[in-house]
């Protein structure tokens, strides 16, 4: 693997994220500019993703694949936002997030030295289970609404794809403000396993990283 060219495609992929993120925060929702801007920043995610994995002949394929489906998905849902368009666009964001963390997870446990890649990689991976659940709470929000309730509104209001951003990264990191709630059933337990993932997340790559490093020390 050309360790220069992973290094400069997860930078790449982790400043995409942290753009999108930001751009969550900003953009008006229900706008055609607002979601515009941030389904052209989600296209250059999903284009990152499949950069990272690019250099592993295994997992080009289907990561092209996902992101393809997911993209033609989120073009359609842009004209058209259809019930069952909204569905499987939630659905195959899912599945092509939880495909690219897999595949990271995978990668940080490598023998080898620790690396600015690595570390990028670290990174990527705790901000893709985010919006892995993100893409969860989305779909179950689309189809059982009413799931999620931010505190302060009325449950006729909806909430916001912002508000279900934001609980999915606080869940991670078990901050927990209780502003937004889970309600359903199937959305307490997927929050809750979100908290569990964040825990085991930290525990289980420090230690990865930690027995890497000493493999190329003890060398």
């Amino acid at each position: 693997m050309d360790t220069t060219n992973h290094d400069r495609y997860s930078l790449f992929l982790l400043l995409s994220l942290v753009a999108f993120l930001l751009l969550s925060s900003y953009v008006k929702e229900n706008h055609v500019f607002g979601d515009g801007a941030l389904a052209l920043s989600l296209y250059v995610t999903l284009v990152a993703a499949t950069l990272e994995l690019s250099q592993k002949r295994d997992l080009r394929l289907p990561a092209t694949l996902l992101a393809g489906i997911s993209m033609s998905l989120m073009l359609v849902h842009f004209f058209h936002p259809a019930y069952m368009i909204r569905v499987a666009n939630w659905f195959f964001l899912a599945v092509f997030f939880g495909f690219v963390s897999v595949a990271l997870f995978s990668y940080l446990g490598l023998p080898g030295s620790v690396t600015r890649g690595r570390i990028y990689g670290l990174v990527n991976l705790y901000l893709l289970l985010g919006l892995f659940y993100f893409a969860i709470f989305s779909l179950i929000e689309t189809v059982l609404p009413g799931s999620f309730r931010e505190t302060g509104l009325l449950a006729s209001d909806g909430i916001s794809r912002h508000a279900l951003l934001y609980l999915s990264l606080i869940t991670l990191t078990t901050l927990g403000y209780g502003d937004v709630l889970p309600i359903s059933q199937p959305a307490r337990m997927l929050a809750a396993l979100e908290a569990v993932t964040g825990v085991l997340y930290i525990a289980i790559t420090v230690a990865r990283l930690v027995a890497a490093y000493s493999s190329e020390v003890d060398k």
